[in-house]
């Protein structure tokens, strides 16, 4: 059965028994989350396409180390094969080589274009000291300066292929076009070598490399590049095909065109230095884009997500204060104002008069609805406390009425087997009219037991009483009081005010425990100090004794003084000695005589609390010798019941 319970038990882990509060937190942190993550990678894509861009200028500013370094070298080389002065002398070649070289880092570049840079570095210095030592032929040497200036395209081809931006690629285009176009005066320095030998072949090689020049710069004219250096070029070329015409028609020498060749190279460096500078500002501006989307995505995120937050919080109090008011506001009313309500009205008070505070939550939705309804509930369980204490009273003045006059009725009847006691001689008749009298005493005691569960009070005695004559009067009510021993009594008083009620106690505690013990077995009175100065009598029996769930169940009730229910007439005694001893201020208990098994019996142990009592003085035990006399009070003594109304 406990297994089963713990089962049925609600687990914690539960996303339905989760608080209110949690889920609210859930709901809430679970779409801020997925929006800051979605808010961050967006960011963090801006964060790393600027540095992508960063990257890239890093790796395209090798491109204008390496047009420096290639313009030496093929200067220098075309000079000398022309057999003009060198434009570039050994230290500016060694120079621009050490400076390629720091620029060619493979952390940047990668290792396959540092690889290739390395290479190009070999093949520049290859080529320059073949043409400076002149140990080559010329046709060598035109060949190892074309094998350069293709790994040089490769190199540039291969850097600006790591870029993937429009404008970047286009400008790249632009910068390889002017390359190419430069590239055409080696052609037509190349041709110029064939003059001698073949001046019809030098003528056509020359032209071809004349038109493709210009075409090529046809290429350029507009675009990004074109800032004046192009009609310049053209010029140049024109007056280069003028001057090549003027040789083969009129012979005219060569020096001059070689000049004006050699004049073309600054503006193609030009123009490759400023296609470099348009790739490095535009990378530099991307960069600087991207950093700044980045920013505004995150701060418009982190915008969004506070307004966001903002409002799901101000929804999630909306919902939260209202239920949590709600639940304050019933568990209240459960716990403390319905219960006091509801013993107000059963202590008599207008159902009327009582009022019970509504929830607070006064909105119109379904929270509000829901507070609404637990506040008609309340109110409808109030009504029904008030029907229901107007029905006890009703009962309790029935109760009272037909006890008051069956008193009256057994009163008479005592009175009268008292005056055929005093006057038979007999003792086989005095037996039969004490055995008269007990029947007697037995109903009215019903009817005062009917009196105390309807809560009347009994008339009070002005004077305080002795205990030994408290004791004496509790068995006088008793039939077999000759198996009661008193034992020692101190010699204070019972005030006044609690007589009644006190012999009442006693008289269904002893006649209990004598029908539950068989003769000849007593049962024994004993009195004791308590804490406090108050007084605690022991009533012992040595009878069948009582299962521990039941007597767990009776000393509950005898603790609670718990008012009557349909079990009542079952356990009149048990309803009657708790609300005697709660009316007092007095307490019982019951516990087991002996420790051991069968026949333990019981012992009723009843605290006398000192506000009762009145000059407490140890005395000898009394034994009872004879039947004693009934305490004639103005309200009369509770009743002993059959053996179906005992405490147990």
């Amino acid at each position: 059965m406990n297994r089963q319970r713990r089962r049925r038990l609600p687990r914690p882990s539960r996303l339905s028994n989760w608080r209110l509060v949690h889920k609210l937190a859930v709901l809430l942190v679970i779409p801020l989350l997925a929006a800051a993550a979605l808010g961050a990678l967006r960011a963090g894509a801006k964060l790393d396409e600027a540095r992508r861009f960063d990257t890239l200028s890093e790796q395209i500013a090798v491109i204008p180390v390496l047009f420096d370094f290639s313009y030496v070298v093929i200067a220098a080389s075309t000079s000398i094969s022309l057999g003009l002065p060198a434009i570039a002398d050994q230290e500016q070649i060694a120079e621009s080589t050490r400076n390629l070289e720091l620029h060619a880092d493979p952390e940047v570049l990668g290792a396959a274009i540092a690889g290739s840079i390395a290479r190009l570095v070999d093949d520049g210095r290859a080529l320059h000291e073949s043409a400076y030592s002149r140990s080559v032929s010329t046709k060598e040497l035109e060949r190892l300066t074309v094998d350069f200036l293709s790994r040089c395209e490769g190199v540039f081809r291969a850097v600006l292929d790591l870029a993937e931006n429009t404008e970047v690629l286009t400008a790249g285009t632009d910068m390889l076009n002017a390359w190419t176009a430069q590239r055409t005066l080696l052609d037509q320095a190349n041709a110029l070598g064939l003059l001698v030998a073949d001046p019809e072949a030098a003528l056509i090689t020359a032209q071809r490399a004349m038109h493709v020049e210009e075409s090529t710069l046809g290429l350029l004219r507009g675009t990004s590049l074109d800032n004046g250096r192009i009609d310049e070029l053209f010029e140049n070329l024109s007056l280069r095909q003028r001057q090549l015409a003027g040789m083969v028609s009129d012979g005219n020498s060569e020096t001059e065109l070689e000049g004006t060749m050699l004049a073309a190279f600054t503006p193609y460096k030009e123009m490759n230095n400023r296609a470099v500078e348009q790739i490095t500002s535009t990378l530099d501006r991307l960069t600087s884009n991207s950093r700044a989307v980045a920013i505004r995505d995150a701060a418009v995120v982190a915008a969004t997500l506070t307004i966001a937050l903002a409002v799901a919080l101000a929804v999630a109090r909306a919902l939260s204060v209202p239920l949590r008011r709600l639940r304050d506001g019933t568990l209240a009313s459960a716990h403390h104002e319905l219960p006091a309500a509801i013993e107000a009205v059963k202590n008599g008070a207008d159902v009327d008069t009582v009022r019970l505070h509504p929830i607070d939550v006064h909105t119109s939705e379904e929270i509000g609805e829901v507070a609404r309804a637990v506040d008609s509930m309340n109110s409808e369980a109030l009504r029904l406390a008030g029907e229901q204490a107007h029905l006890r009273r009703q009962v309790a003045i029935m109760f009272e009425t037909l006890a008051r006059r069956n008193k009256t009725l057994v009163d008479r009847q005592l009175s009268l087997i008292e005056s055929l006691e005093y006057q038979e001689k007999d003792p086989a008749r005095l037996q039969s009219l004490f055995s008269l009298d007990h029947l007697a005493a037995r109903i009215r005691r019903t009817g005062d037991s009917l009196l105390v569960l309807s809560d009347s009070r009994p008339q009070t005695r002005a004077a305080p009483t002795p205990l030994g004559d408290i004791l004496r009067g509790a068995v006088s009510q008793v039939e077999d009081y000759q198996r009661v021993r008193i034992g020692r009594t101190p010699s204070g008083y019972l005030v006044g005010a609690a007589v009644t009620d006190v012999v009442h106690l006693l008289t269904e505690l002893v006649d209990n425990a004598l029908r539950a013990s068989q003769p000849p077995s007593s049962v024994n009175f004993e009195f004791s100090a308590a804490v406090g100065g108050g007084l605690l009598l022991e009533i012992a029996d040595s009878g069948v004794g009582i299962p521990p769930d039941t007597l767990d169940e009776i000393n509950t009730r005898l603790t609670a003084g718990d008012d009557a229910d349909v079990s009542a007439p079952r356990r009149m005694g048990l309803y009657v000695v708790g609300r005697l001893a709660a009316r007092n201020g007095m307490s019982v208990r019951l516990r087991p005589t002996f420790d051991f098994g069968s026949n333990a019996g019981i012992t009723a142990s009843v605290y006398f609390p000192p506000e009762l009592l009145v000059e407490v003085e140890h005395d000898t035990p009394t034994r009872m010798t004879e039947r004693p006399r009934r305490l004639h009070l103005p309200d009369g003594w509770a009743r002993h019941l059959d053996e179906s109304e005992t405490l147990r």
